[in-house]
């Protein structure tokens, strides 16, 4: 394991970005290790700009990860994936990136138009190492909620060949936080995604 191992996760206030931290983090725990969790805010309100860093280790690291240092990023929201990927990803970073699109106010006002998904994993390629856009919409639609997003999206972290936390530990600690069946069912789901 590279040490420390880096997740971004980047999203709107709102999806589950600081709990999907919380939840990681408490699987690296549970496997021996130290996490560090460091968040940061655009507006602070629902809808804002939130990146959570995760860095995990055998020892503590600074919670913010560096440029180009990203292991995974995580993107909860198209355009958020992509601004966190100009800012922090590099040559060794996986993007798993959910295609449900929460287009800002400026957006559904009508003074900007929203990128097309094309254009945006187009950006994420770019400057990662692999890219993974996944249609979470319909199933989270067949699920009967959206707020399983973070658990489904960190069923497809667990997929990924590298990552140092064990697919048992990462249930055991969504079961830990938020002891709901529906989320195991949903990180169930997005362990099969990739």
């Amino acid at each position: 394991m590279r040490d420390p191992y880096s997740i971004l996760v980047a999203g709107v206030g709102g999806q589950g970005n600081l709990v999907c931290g919380r939840i990681i983090a408490e699987a690296a725990v549970l496997q021996g290790l130290r996490p560090v969790v460091g968040d940061t805010f655009g507006a602070s309100r629902r809808g804002g700009s939130v990146m959570t860093h995760i860095r995990i280790g055998k020892q503590d690291w600074g919670p913010l990860i560096p440029k180009g240092e990203v292991d995974v990023l995580l993107g909860f929201e198209p355009v958020e994936a992509l601004r966190a990927a100009v800012k922090y990803a590099g040559e060794r970073t996986v993007a798993i990136v959910s295609k449900m699109a929460i287009p800002p106010s400026n957006v559904t006002s009508g003074d900007l138009r929203y990128p097309a998904i094309s254009d945006i994993a187009q950006g994420l390629e770019s400057v990662c190492r692999s890219v993974h856009m996944l249609d979470t919409e319909q199933v989270l639609e067949d699920m009967g909620s959206t707020r399983v997003l973070n658990s489904f999206m960190i069923g497809a972290l667990s997929s990924i060949e590298d990552v140092p936390l064990d697919s048992k530990n990462l249930r055991k600690a969504i079961s830990n936080v938020l002891e709901s069946e529906k989320d195991l069912a949903a990180f169930q789901k997005g362990a099969k995604a990739l």
